[in-house]
């Protein structure tokens, strides 16, 4: 396929398309999980690491958290909130445009929008970028189709909150989202089972796929680094292979693990960081550092749902 082609691919698709496919896939986990015997034993989970860092569970078959901990459906559409963020993002950026009507039925304002599709240095850089808000939107359609109807709608996004979107900075941000989206799923591993676990860890898969590329990309065209917080991992190029091989420091890393100087006991070399949910609204929120808050940043009215407060 050329690239024109490609191009036009992603302008065609539908958001029914994007959700028929997360449906059969859907379909296709349930047949496989029900000759295993353990259709049954699907039980809920939660997304993102809450406020508590702790394991403790319900029984396999609960669809919620214990006592305190919030509802299945409120994580989830907790990831969904961020997902929407992503997809927009890149829709504007890639299309020109919004994500298809079906996605963003009773949506709130999209504000900082840039005023046409971003031009992007290489053709290889905007078949990158074009793959990465198909994965995006599909995510959406995944998400809302696993919730059902209870899932939110897209809150109100002000997509330049970190500086109006331009070709100069397109690929800072969106490293950005992907590295705090990597270590968002990354940090809801260990409270995940049956379907949504297998979910998450595909979609990790994916975040963790468009992270790699945008950090290679990032070094190549010496793009400006935008720290979130202190568990991001500046791109750099160590220039020497006795470096490399030692893995990433402080100073930074081809990747966004833990490593030389920066493992610990607790986060042990060669891992991805982990956020809490808190940690993810203070950056979506532009808050570091601040708990409390419910609103700013990319989402100036919240997001929707029951998790809102970081």
């Amino acid at each position: 396929m050329n690239s024109n082609e490609e191009t036009q691919s992603f302008e065609d698709i539908t958001a029914e398309g994007a959700r028929a496919f997360g449906e059969q896939r859907t379909l296709n986990r349930r047949r496989f999980m029900a000759r295993l015997g353990l259709a049954g034993a699907v039980g809920g989970a939660t997304f993102l690491a809450g406020c508590s860092g702790s394991n403790n569970m319900a029984s396999s078959g609960s669809s919620t958290v214990m006592a305190a901990g919030p509802s299945e459906i409120d994580v989830l559409n907790f990831a969904l909130n961020l997902e929407y963020l992503e997809s927009t993002f890149y829709s504007f950026a890639t299309q020109g445009a919004d994500l298809p009507s079906s996605l963003t039925a009773g949506s709130g304002a999209i504000t900082g929008a840039p005023p046409a599709k971003i031009e992007f240095p290489t053709q290889q850089i905007t078949d990158i970028f074009n793959e990465i808000f198909f994965n995006e939107m599909s995510h959406v359609a995944d998400l809302q189709s696993l919730i059902g109807t209870g899932f939110v709608t897209r809150p109100p996004l002000n997509l330049a909150a970190a500086g109006a979107v331009t070709s100069a900075n397109i690929i800072t941000i969106a490293r950005q989202f992907e590295d705090v989206g990597t270590t968002a799923y990354a940090g809801a591993a260990t409270l995940l089972t049956g379907t949504h676990l297998m979910y998450a860890a595909q979609i990790l898969a994916v975040e963790g796929f468009q992270a790699g590329a945008l950090r290679l990309i990032s070094i190549q065209q010496n793009a400006p680094f935008a720290a979130a917080d202190a568990l991001d991992v500046p791109t750099f190029d160590p220039g020497a292979q006795v470096l490399a091989s030692q893995g990433p420091t402080s100073a930074g890393g081809f990747f966004a693990t833990s490593g030389t100087d920066n493992a610990t006991s607790a986060m042990p070399a060669a891992l991805a960081f982990t956020r809490s949910t808190s940690q993810i609204l203070q950056i979506v929120y532009g808050a570091a550092g601040m708990t409390g808050v419910s609103k700013g940043g990319f989402f100036p009215m919240g997001l929707n749902g029951n998790i809102t407060t970081s």
